[in-house]
């Protein structure tokens, strides 16, 4: 059956992993020693992605031991994941990365909206900690956060193509941003390629990321006289600002960071607030291979019990499938550090395994090489970001942008999925 977006699920989701989990986390190197990868993500407070962070890693474990688990050193190991709630909040955050170090991980998956005050820990340990959704540019610091690594999308690169498409039909923008770092830091980016896009915001605010109520946010950027508003933060916030948006001013146009594709978002603004709502996103299908992203979304079905349904339904009462683009990165995260630990030769995070990071090498889920540029820890590409737009609660590319005038337009009928 396919999956529906519900925090009961995520619940649900969390102890299936943790069962698969338990007893992982030793330190040793013998046979029967797991590779303990942890996933920290927001179980309670953002349920959607965390259950997005744990399904890629589950299925990236499960056919890791499928195939005989990691070879280290000429013995294999079994994958273990063991998930770790951060509530998004940096103190739970940190909590989370010091009990999954003393549990013995040698890498994690996160969020990464607490990173930073956890980033200290996973230095000191050499522990890798691998950002999927918290794009802030200044976040991820070779130099000064070594452990710090993205697969996801970066606000810098994300706020440019925004912006250069916002300045099509916009001559005022207005942002309103949540309070996590994440969102901060994407009013910042949008601060600086706005105005080199040609336009200059009339506005911005910054609101509590779990405020029950955005409406006098909402009102102010209207009485500044913008004529388009951007929303960057996490996904409630994102649909809680839209909602409140299309209810004060229905024909005002609506942009949104990465977060503006999780269904949470519809759920909350409902078919007619997100209706016409532009959104950045990372391509699904690599240009050099059109074919392994439907293959890993028919596996990912095929292990998690069917479809990613959306919860939400089109006009007609017809179900909608979410396509697993985010899933992918975790997926490839968890592939990425089973590779380093074979290229390490051990199941211990040490001093040398932070550099030798950037120098694995992946296949990813997606047809694309997977890796991290040793510049700046990165690793995707700015050029696969696209402008996606929402219609009848499902989405697709642009035909007014370069790159998404270029790329198919997913079926995301749940009935479609065979």
């Amino acid at each position: 059956m396919p999956h529906k977006y519900s925090s009961a699920l995520a619940t649900a989701a969390v102890a299936g992993i943790a069962l698969t989990a338990c007893g992982g986390g030793t330190s040793g190197g013998s046979a029967g020693t797991p590779l303990l990868i942890a996933v920290v993500a927001p179980t309670t407070a953002a349920p959607y992605l965390a259950q997005t962070l744990h399904r890629g890693a589950d299925l990236a474990m499960r056919e890791l031991n499928a195939a005989g688990g990691v070879t280290v050193n000429g013995t294999r190991h079994m994958v273990q994941i063991r998930t770790y709630d951060d509530a998004l909040d940096p103190q739970r955050t940190r909590a989370a990365v010091q009990n999954a170090i003393h549990d013995g991980a040698f890498g994690i998956v996160t969020d990464g909206y607490g990173a930073m005050a956890a980033a200290a820990d996973s230095d000191a340990a050499g522990v890798p900690q691998i950002v999927i959704q918290n794009g802030s540019a200044s976040l991820i610091d070779p130099q000064g956060r070594p452990s710090l690594f993205r697969v996801g999308i970066a606000n810098d690169a994300a706020a440019s193509i925004l912006s250069a498409y916002v300045a099509k039909s916009s001559k005022a923008p207005a942002v309103l941003h949540d309070d996590t770092d994440n969102g901060r830091d994407g009013d910042k980016q949008l601060q600086q390629a706005l105005p080199t896009a040609g336009v200059h915001p009339v506005a911005s605010r910054e609101v509590a990321h779990d405020a029950p109520a955005v409406d006098a946010q909402v009102r102010a950027v209207l009485d500044a006289h913008a004529d388009s508003l951007i929303v960057w933060g996490t996904d409630t916030f994102t649909g809680r600002v839209i909602a409140a948006a299309h209810a004060a001013a229905p024909e005002l146009p609506i942009f949104t960071g990465p977060s503006g594709e999780s269904p949470a978002v519809r759920a909350l603004a409902g078919a007619d607030a997100t209706d016409g709502v532009a959104f950045v996103a990372s391509r699904m299908t690599s240009e050099v291979d059109s074919a392994s992203f439907g293959q890993f979304e028919h596996r990912l079905a095929a292990a998690e019990g069917g479809p990613i349904d959306a919860g939400v339904k089109d006009r007609e009462g017809r179900e909608i499938r979410q396509p697993a683009d985010v899933e992918v990165f975790s997926y490839d995260a968890v592939d990425l550090l089973a590779a380093a630990a074979q290229k390490l030769g051990s199941l211990q995070p040490s001093a040398k395994l932070l550099p030798l990071m950037t120098q694995t090498r992946t296949h990813s889920a997606n047809g694309d090489a997977r890796g991290f540029n040793p510049d700046n820890h990165e690793g995707v590409a700015d050029d696969d970001f696209y402008i996606a737009r929402f219609h009848d609660m499902v989405f697709a590319p642009v035909k007014d942008e370069a790159l998404s005038a270029t790329l198919p337009t997913s079926d995301q009928l749940l009935a479609d999925f065979h």
